[in-house]
């Protein structure tokens, strides 16, 4: 699939923000990739906005937290 160049800021926007935000660094379940990822099957979808994709972003990064075991130690 190809972008236009101002969907391709945004996105390289939301994920430089998702990736330097603490709920990012705190949780070690999800790589960049997979944010990357995430980010881009939301453009498929045709999202553009850029909150609404950084807050689909951290919906993952919650819900991928939840459904590992309590690594605690």
């Amino acid at each position: 699939m190809s972008y236009e160049p101002a969907t391709i800021a945004t996105l390289r926007r939301a994920l430089d923000e998702v990736i330097k935000d603490s709920r990012f660094r705190q949780r070690k379940s999800t790589s960049v990739l997979e944010v990357a990822e995430h980010l881009l099957a939301q453009a498929a979808i045709g999202e553009r906005d850029l909150e609404r994709l950084k807050a689909s972003a951290f919906q993952k990064l919650t819900a991928t937290a939840e459904r590992l075991p309590n690594q605690a130690a």
